[in-house]
């Protein structure tokens, strides 16, 4: 006899709702179907509902690469719930972070992570060192850390043991390729291999971009990433402090897409500016003082006559500190 599961049952018209709250209070089971049946829909739920059936037909569900990880890895089964569930992906490349009890097992776990999500080569992840932001890895599976990583159809090549590439920055990535720069000059303060010029570039329609980079290694990255996504154009790769640099033109806009004492630099994106225009700035502030200590910030500069358009908090840094950007108009 097919065992009966519950479910709930509500009217076709109440479907999208119901489904929509299931889904909040996370008891859909995704193993069946959402079915109609008779002028009512039936709701796959784990726990709950107003029936039961035996009428929704099972998914043919695809295991995750996880489930797959786990099914496969050959380590002991008590270390089993200590694999990590989120790693980063860039290009070809995985990088993971290990618990202390998996470090012995790192190169079977390397490979059996590898084969099952498809890359050429797994890292572990480390900190990011000093001021031209070089990241720390340890390769554990494969050889190659070069590659090239597509992301809203922009290409990043890089060589993820010597340059930073944070995938968890992708949002603003993508706003900034959607930020209207018809026929602006822009600067972009800390452009690294390209990670706002080139979506600015790729999808807007600047005059001008003015990337400035003091890594040679990220330089030599941009240079090359320019040539690949067909910008070189419109973006102009500058090597050397940004401090240093005198533009020819004004700028309509700057881009200030570093974290450390970011506020140092402000005095030389207002000279960027010319007194008018916009300025993308990053920076990292406390818990509940983000608006007021980053006018502050602004205020602590010199600047004055300014206006904060938006205010976005991209993601958490430490225990109650906040990577932010603002978008703020000066003048």
């Amino acid at each position: 006899m097919t065992k009966k599961l519950p479910v709930m049952e509500v009217p076709l018209e109440d479907g999208k709702h119901a489904l929509r709250r299931i889904k909040r209070d996370g008891i859909l089971d995704p193993d069946r179907e959402v079915t109609p049946i008779g002028g009512k829909l039936l709701i796959p739920v784990t726990k709950g509902g107003n029936g039961y059936s035996d009428k929704l037909p099972i998914k043919n569900r695809v295991p995750s690469p996880y489930e797959n990880i786990v099914a496969h890895v050959d380590i002991p089964k008590k270390l089993i719930p200590l694999l990590p569930t989120r790693w980063e992906r860039i290009g070809k490349v995985l990088l993971l972070k290990l618990a202390p009890e998996l470090l012995p097992y790192k190169g079977i776990i390397g490979r059996c992570y590898a084969k099952n999500i498809g890359m050429d080569t797994v890292a572990l992840q480390g900190d990011i060192l000093g001021r031209t932001r070089k990241p720390e890895i340890e390769i554990i599976y494969g050889t190659e850390t070069e590659t090239v990583h597509l992301e809203n159809d922009v290409e990043f090549k890089l060589d993820v043991a010597k340059i930073m590439f944070s995938s968890g920055n992708i949002d603003e990535r993508i706003r900034m390729s959607k930020v209207d720069t018809d026929g602006e000059i822009v600067i972009d303060m800390f452009a690294g291999i390209g990670y706002f010029s080139l979506p600015m570039a790729v999808h807007g329609t600047p005059e001008r971009i003015y990337s400035l980079e003091i890594n040679p290694v990220a330089h030599g990255y941009l240079q090359e990433n320019c040539r690949i996504n067909n910008v070189e154009n419109v973006v102009k790769p500058v090597l050397g402090d940004n401090r240093d640099f005198s533009c020819e033109e004004p700028a309509d806009r700057v881009v200030m897409g570093y974290l450390h004492d970011t506020w140092k630099y402000l005095y030389k994106a207002f000279e960027f500016l010319n007194d008018e225009g916009i300025i993308h700035y990053h920076t990292l502030v406390k818990e509940g003082e983000i608006e007021v200590g980053l006018r502050e910030q602004l205020a602590d500069c010199g600047i004055d006559d300014f206006s904060i358009l938006k205010l976005k908090n991209i993601k958490s840094y430490a225990p109650h500190v906040y990577h932010v950007v603002a978008d703020v108009k000066i003048g």
